[in-house]
C-alpha cells in the first residue's frame, strides 16, 4: 500500500513540472465573449505556442432538456517537441475526441527556434 502512494506522490510531482519556458510564457492573443445565458466564445494563445479555442451555444433554450453544445480545439507543444493537435465536441451525450493530430518530433534546441516560431512555421 505505501508503495502505491509513493508512486502516486512521484508521479504527481513529475506531471506537476513545468519547463521553464513554460513558467515564463506569456498570453499573446486573448479574447471571451460571454451573452451571460450560455452562449460563449474564447481563444487564447501563449508564447511557448499553446493555443485554445472553445464555442458554447444554448440548445433547446427554455425547454426542460436545455443543454450547452460546445466545440473546441487546443494544441500545444509536447515534451518530445512533436506538436499535437486535439478538437472535440461535447453535448447532451459527453465529450467526443474528434481528431488527435501528432506532428514530427523537432529537436527545439537544435533548431534555434522557440515553441511558438515552431509552431507557427506548422501552421498551426
Amino acid at each position: 500500500m505505501n508503495r502505491i502512494i509513493i508512486a502516486c506522490a512521484v508521479l504527481s510531482v513529475a506531471a506537476a513540472a513545468v519547463l521553464p519556458e513554460d513558467a515564463q510564457a506569456q498570453i499573446v492573443d486573448y479574447i471571451n465573449e460571454n451573452d451571460g445565458i450560455g452562449n460563449y466564445n474564447f481563444r487564447f494563445e501563449t508564447s511557448n505556442g499553446l493555443k485554445r479555442q472553445e464555442k458554447g451555444s444554448v440548445v433547446n433554450q427554455g425547454q426542460e432538456d436545455e443543454y450547452i453544445q460546445v466545440q473546441g480545439s487546443y494544441s500545444y507543444i509536447d515534451t518530445k517537441g512533436r506538436l499535437v493537435n486535439v478538437v472535440y465536441r461535447a453535448d447532451k451525450d459527453g465529450y467526443h475526441l474528434i481528431e488527435k493530430e501528432m506532428g514530427p518530433t523537432i529537436t527545439l534546441q537544435s533548431s534555434g527556434l522557440s515553441p511558438a516560431a515552431i509552431a507557427s512555421l506548422l501552421g498551426k
